[in-house]
């Protein structure tokens, strides 16, 4: 507990004086004449993706002396559009909106434009071009995984598959999915299921018995979210189904390889970006707009491919581990700018008790 509370206070000493000095040739208000305060409000909060997204935000926050506020309640849609009328009250400099749900999204942040705040959403499309976009490439993700699925069943295989609409991420993947199903015609969907119920995991584990229960010609799984994947998982080992079916995925943290790397996982592949990174690229990508500097609207996170047997062989069980092992998967250099400190070094997350 010390040794987080003294942690915690030089963050808080590191800000202050970075502040008080502002960064070296920033443009204004980066150049100490104020103190910037940036608001992330989070759709999800549930999950390990989640919270490497906001620990990486945090990290690039604290190098720019940025106060950071974060509001989040567990998938309530109302209480996210409402949180940012509290942004608005709070004369926040900036606004990060991460996922959430366009039809609900889109007005609260036009208000915040029109009170002269930037505002940059992540995995969530909220059709505005003064809006910087953010978005891992869940085209290329979910194709990524799909195609590790072609390979290990040479394009002939029993799909079970979990989807909930109007995420875009989701969406996205899902097109990927039609698309590599045009292709490989002998890749056959079964059926489809999907919640967004919390506990995410557990959850659909409960619907992916059934699904197994009834279709037991099942042998793969495409589920494009980890906690969807930690369900079918879970699922496959409570029917003694794990010799099987094969799981692909999307995203990792450290419980994603401690269940990859188990001796016969049925967990065969996932696509992944570093979560870290792009809670980075959010604050950095605000603070451009802050600044007034150019900054593109629509901004991608590249994916990287990781197989049970590929984490296996260079000794991976934890995010720390494959980020010394992958050293691609640290650092986006997407957003940056020649006044804007960034981390290359540092392990953003050692402190992060769930790693």
């Amino acid at each position: 507990m010390k040794k987080i509370i003294s942690t915690l206070a030089g963050l808080a000493m590191l800000t202050g004086s970075l502040f008080a000095a502002g960064l070296p040739g920033a443009p204004a208000p980066f150049n100490g004449s104020k103190q910037i305060h940036i608001a992330l409000i989070r759709q999800m909060v549930e999950g390990e993706f989640m919270q490497m997204y906001r620990a990486g935000a945090q990290r690039q926050a604290d190098l720019m002396g940025v106060k950071l506020t974060i509001f989040g309640k567990n998938m309530d849609n109302q209480a996210q559009a409402n949180f940012i009328y509290q942004a608005i009250n709070m004369k926040v400099d900036g606004i990060v909106i991460d996922h959430g749900l366009s039809e609900t999204m889109m007005k609260p942040a036009q208000d915040a434009l029109a009170a002269g705040i930037p505002v940059v959403a992540f995995d969530v499309d909220l059709k505005n071009p003064e809006i910087v976009q953010i978005a891992q490439n869940d085209h290329l993700l979910g194709r990524m995984a799909l195609q590790a699925m072609v390979a290990d069943f040479n394009g002939k295989a029993n799909v079970g598959y979990i989807y909930v609409a109007g995420i875009l991420p989701l969406d996205k993947r899902d097109e990927s999915f039609t698309q590599v199903k045009k292709e490989y015609p002998t890749l056959k969907e079964i059926v489809r299921t999907g919640t967004l119920e919390s506990p995410f995991s557990v959850k659909n584990a409960d619907q992916v018995k059934a699904v197994l229960r009834a279709n037991p010609n099942i042998n793969a799984y495409f589920a494009p979210f980890d906690e969807f994947a930690k369900g079918v998982v879970m699922a496959l080992n409570e029917t003694n189904m794990t010799d099987k079916v094969k799981v692909y995925s999307a995203d990792i943290s450290t419980q994603d390889i401690q269940l990859m790397t188990k001796p016969n996982s049925p967990w065969a592949a996932t696509a992944a970006t570093n979560p870290a990174a792009i809670g980075a690229v959010s604050v950095r990508a605000v603070a451009l707009r802050i600044a007034k500097q150019k900054v593109e609207h629509d901004l991608y996170i590249p994916p990287m491919l990781f197989t049970s047997k590929s984490l296996n062989d260079a000794g991976v069980k934890t995010m720390t581990q494959l980020r010394k092992k992958f050293p691609k998967f640290n650092h986006v250099d997407v957003a940056t700018a020649s006044w804007i400190p960034v981390d290359k070094k540092r392990d953003v997350l050692k402190n992060v008790s769930f790693l």
